[in-house]
């Protein structure tokens, strides 16, 4: 239990002992905050007794108090509604950070499946370049062949040139030594 001291107060040119247990600096302030107040009273009520400037002086103090303990229900008010007001954000803030979650899973699986359809199409275009590359062998191969044809049909179309050439060399000749062989005969 704190010790009981006993300090002397002077308000309004009264000076009187209080006995006091514990912050005797915070007994110093109220008093002079209290004798401020009754002296400013007084000024400004100066043909007026003690009783009434300490009434007046009470009522002044007593009005500051309701207005300060006024702000305080406001404040506390206040604070009510914005404890009400983070807890409404912080609900959102979850919800938000879910969704977020949420949709960070599906742009996973999205870039996942779009990794997949990537290297799906790099397989079908190397397989596409690989069907490119062999069609384009085949025409080559086509082409060549298709020459080598034509050289062949040549070569049988001129064959059988010199072949009815030569049939028809040997057929003159037959028919002239045949002419000649009935020309003898006769």
């Amino acid at each position: 239990m704190p010790e009981q001291t006993i300090m002397e107060l002077r308000i309004l040119d009264t000076e009187f002992n209080l006995k006091a247990k514990g912050n005797e600096e915070h007994i110093s302030h109220v008093s002079e905050y209290v004798n401020t107040e009754l002296e400013r009273v007084k000024t400004a009520n100066p043909f007026t007794n003690h009783i009434r400037i300490a009434i007046l002086g009470c009522m002044n103090i007593t009005e500051k108090l309701f207005n300060a303990e006024e702000k305080v229900r406001n404040f506390e008010e206040t604070k009510v509604k914005e404890k009400s007001e983070v807890s409404l954000v912080k609900e959102e803030l979850e919800s938000t950070k879910t969704i977020l979650n949420e949709e960070k899973m599906k742009y996973k699986a999205l870039t996942e499946e779009k990794d997949l359809l990537q290297k799906e199409l790099d397989e079908k275009n190397d397989l596409l370049a690989q069907y490119r590359e062999h069609l384009r062998q085949s025409k080559t191969e086509s082409e060549t062949s298709r020459k080598t044809i034509l050289d062949l049909q040549n070569q049988l179309f001129e064959s059988q040139i010199e072949l009815v050439k030569a049939n028809k060399n040997h057929m003159e000749k037959d028919i002239f030594k045949n002419i000649e062989d009935k020309m003898k005969i006769d």
